[in-house]
């Protein structure tokens, strides 16, 4: 419940951001400055964050960072000028790592063996807030442009009260020092070792690719409607809300029957080409109908592309080992999350915005051509050394 709270908060305003930095005068490639902000900001507070709760508990750090996140909202929708929308993204960034202490949390108070079950729950969890929270700020817009900023505050004050009144602490031996080292952040010395590796190197840099090709179209992708389809926000929101609904069913139902029919790398392949067809069919659509059509298959492509891209990373290494190649992911997808804002919103700025899916069809073809390197020829390799192909 109270992840629920956070997620249809967050869903309820998230595609309005970009929106509201045009309203206040900034043009796209400003745009893409400022929602680059919050992920190099997560990129260093979120291990911070990770940290302090082992040190002080997860309750007060979770009860801390659900305040920022409060504040940010805040201040979005009083935003009245640049500085005030900057703020916000900072203070939230800097200080609001909610998924952090919730996933550590989980870790908590479950086995190893629920540890799975419970993580899928909170995916699902995940998914029906993304779902909900759109459909919500669709029928706030009615009552003004700042008001989805402000219901997503009162659900950051709910959650925030229902973690102070419900939340037991799960922590009950706490560090006794803290300690914070370069490698904590930004894991350098982990990423060394497994890129000597040819099958963690290979998916490692195939989740980085799908990741920037994904960010790059999806954190402009309110920038793109309103350019190339001169659609409201009202109507952005409806194609969030179809996104969510859509990676939900196919998420929940669709996967595992395809997997009984077909291998996993045919199912990757599957995703990966919807990816690609979504992307070249937006380059000749400028009908607000017709694009349910491609984002269907982007929410099919992106169901499918990363939960088997994650299975094959714990797969290459030992148990042991799956938090930090993990970690090592994170770090390159918050990369990836800071680098495509930037380049979007560069894009849509300066050339045609058809540009913006072309070169994100091209990065997801990337992966075909890669993906001997990738993902045959390293586990023939491995399978039987003297194998000369």
């Amino acid at each position: 419940m109270i992840q629920f709270t956070e997620i249809l908060g967050f869903s309820s305003v998230m595609p309005l951001i970009p929106i509201l930095g045009i309203n206040l005068g900034l043009n796209k490639l400003q745009v893409g400055l400022i929602l680059s902000i919050f992920s190099l900001c997560q990129l260093f507070a979120s291990p911070i964050t990770g940290k302090l709760s082992d040190r002080f508990g997860r309750k007060p750090l979770l009860l801390f960072s659900q305040t920022s996140t409060l504040v940010g909202f805040f201040l979005l929708g009083i935003a009245t000028n640049v500085w005030i929308l900057v703020a916000a993204r900072l203070v939230d960034g800097l200080l609001g790592s909610n998924m952090t202490v919730t996933q550590a949390y989980i870790s908590d108070v479950t086995t190893p063996k629920q540890r799975t079950k419970t993580y899928g729950y909170s995916s699902a969890v995940f998914g029906a807030g993304l779902i909900f929270g759109p459909m919500i700020g669709v029928v706030l817009l009615l009552i003004s442009f700042s008001a989805p900023f402000f219901f997503a505050a009162g659900v950051s004050l709910l959650s925030i009260i229902l973690v102070f009144i419900f939340l037991p602490e799960s922590i009950t031996e706490k560090k006794d020092k803290f300690s914070l080292k370069l490698g904590d952040i930004i894991p350098i010395k982990e990423t060394k070792r497994f890129f000597k590796s040819a099958e963690s190197r290979g998916i490692l840099i195939t989740f980085f690719i799908y990741s920037f090709g994904f960010f790059l179209f999806i954190s402009t992708f309110a920038l793109y409607t309103t350019s190339q389809l001169k659609i409201s926000a009202q109507q952005l929101t409806f194609y969030m809300a179809w996104i969510g609904v859509l990676r939900v069913l196919f998420q929940s139902i669709l996967i595992n029957p395809i997997l009984k029919k077909v291998s996993e790398n045919t199912t990757l392949k599957l995703g990966i080409f919807a990816l690609v067809f979504t992307m070249a069919f937006l380059i000749f659509t400028n009908n607000f109908w017709i694009v349910f059509i491609p984002i269907s298959f982007l929410a099919f492509g992106t169901g499918v592309t990363r939960p088997i891209l994650t299975s094959k990373l714990t797969k290459v290494v030992k148990r042991e080992e799956t938090g930090s190649i993990l970690g090592v992911n994170n770090s390159l997808n918050s990369i990836a999350q800071i680098i495509t804002p930037i380049l979007g919103g560069l894009i849509l700025q300066y050339f045609p915005p058809q540009i913006l899916p072309l070169l994100s069809a091209i990065i997801f073809s990337l992966i075909f051509i890669i993906w001997r390197w990738a993902f045959i020829k390293p586990f023939r390799s491995k399978e039987n050394p003297l194998s000369e192909d």
